[in-house]
């Protein structure tokens, strides 16, 4: 491995930091984050802990859905299409057609 040696006057320290002040980290998809609780949260459900509950913390953490499709994402690993959710909302008697995706 070769060592690469810079003289400190040919770095622009103060535009690089600007340029990485600019950098936005990558935005996750609903799934990315669902993907990355699911875990947790099965773990959870398994000590009782009810959908409803888990729903209203993701809610207060800004990731909204409905609370089927939590429910249908817990039991199937993956969220429901928009044709799919509307089948478990008239099937399951609905949430008022709130659930968001």
């Amino acid at each position: 491995m070769v060592v690469r040696r810079f003289n400190e006057s040919d770095i622009d320290f103060d535009a690089i930091d600007a340029d990485l002040a600019k950098l936005a980290p990558p935005k996750l998809s609903l799934k990315d984050v669902l993907d990355r609780l699911r875990e947790r949260m099965l773990e959870q459900r398994a000590r009782g802990v009810t959908v409803a509950q888990m729903h209203e913390v993701l809610k207060a953490r800004g990731i909204e859905m409905g609370e089927r499709s939590l429910k249908v994402f817990l039991d199937k690993g993956e969220l429901p299409g928009r044709k799919a959710a509307k089948l478990v909302a008239q099937v399951g008697g609905g949430d008022s057609g709130t659930d968001a995706f």
